[in-house]
C-alpha cells in the first residue's frame, strides 16, 4: 500500500510539472529573456553605429587636457563641390601652426563658427594652417560638407572623416572642438565650444611666439 501510494504521488508531481510548464516561462526566464533581447540589440546598433555621434555644446569655452603629440591622420579634402580628388595628412603640416577644428554642419555652434574662422584665415593663412574635420555625425555626408564650404564661403580646408574614427582617436565627443598644434606636431591647447574671435587670435599670437 505505501508504494501504491508512493507511485501515486511521484505520478500527481509529474503530471503536475507538466502542467506548469505548459502554462508558459517560468518567473526567471521572464526575467532573463527581455534582457538577452536588450544586449542583442545593443550589440547589432553598436555594429551599425560604431561611433556615436558629438554633441553640440553649448558653452562658451571649456579647456581640455592636451596630450604631447597630435596623432597623424590622411582624409580626403572637401571643397565647395564635394570631393576634390585630394587627401591631407596631418604629418604634412610639421613646421606650421594648425588650428584644428572638429565639425558638424548641422551644429549652429560650427555655423557661427564659420565666420570666425575665415576671419582668422585671412589674417593668419600665411603662418597658420587652418584644417575643419567633418564626421559622420547627424547623417552628415560628403554632400554636406561642401554644401557648408560653399553657403559660409570658407576659404581654409575641410576633409571628411567617414568613419568618425579621427574624433575617436581624438577624443572628441562634442562639436565643435579645436585643437591647437604647434610646429613639431605636439598639441598646445584644446578647446571645446563655441569660442571667440579674441580667444583664438590670443592662442594663435602665443603659438606662433613660442615655436
Amino acid at each position: 500500500m505505501l508504494i501504491l501510494d508512493f507511485c501515486l504521488c511521484l505520478g500527481t508531481m509529474s503530471r503536475k510539472k507538466s502542467r506548469e510548464s505548459k502554462k508558459g516561462f517560468s518567473k526567471s526566464e521572464k526575467i532573463a529573456i527581455p534582457v538577452i533581447i536588450l544586449v542583442a540589440a545593443w550589440v547589432v546598433y553598436s555594429l551599425v553605429h560604431p561611433n556615436l555621434p558629438p554633441q553640440q555644446v553649448t558653452s562658451s569655452t571649456t579647456v581640455l587636457s592636451s596630450s604631447s603629440n597630435a596623432l597623424d591622420f590622411t582624409l580626403p579634402v572637401i571643397g565647395p563641390n564635394g570631393p576634390t580628388g585630394k587627401s591631407l595628412s596631418l604629418s604634412s603640416l610639421q613646421g606650421r601652426v594648425v588650428i584644428l577644428e572638429f565639425m558638424e554642419p548641422s551644429c549652429p555652434h560650427c555655423q557661427t563658427m564659420a565666420p570666425i574662422l575665415e576671419e582668422l584665415h585671412q589674417k593668419y593663412g600665411d603662418n597658420v594652417t587652418f584644417v575643419s574635420i567633418a564626421g559622420p555625425w547627424e547623417g552628415t555626408k560628403e554632400t554636406d560638407v561642401a554644401k557648408f564650404v560653399r553657403d559660409y564661403g570658407s576659404s581654409w580646408t575641410y576633409v571628411y572623416d567617414s568613419t568618425g574614427i579621427t574624433a575617436s582617436k581624438y577624443g572628441v565627443n562634442a562639436t565643435p572642438t579645436f585643437f591647437v598644434i604647434g610646429k613639431k606636431g605636439a598639441i598646445l591647447t584644446s578647446l571645446q565650444g563655441q569660442q571667440s574671435y579674441d580667444t583664438l587670435e590670443g592662442l594663435i599670437v602665443e603659438s606662433l611666439r613660442s615655436q
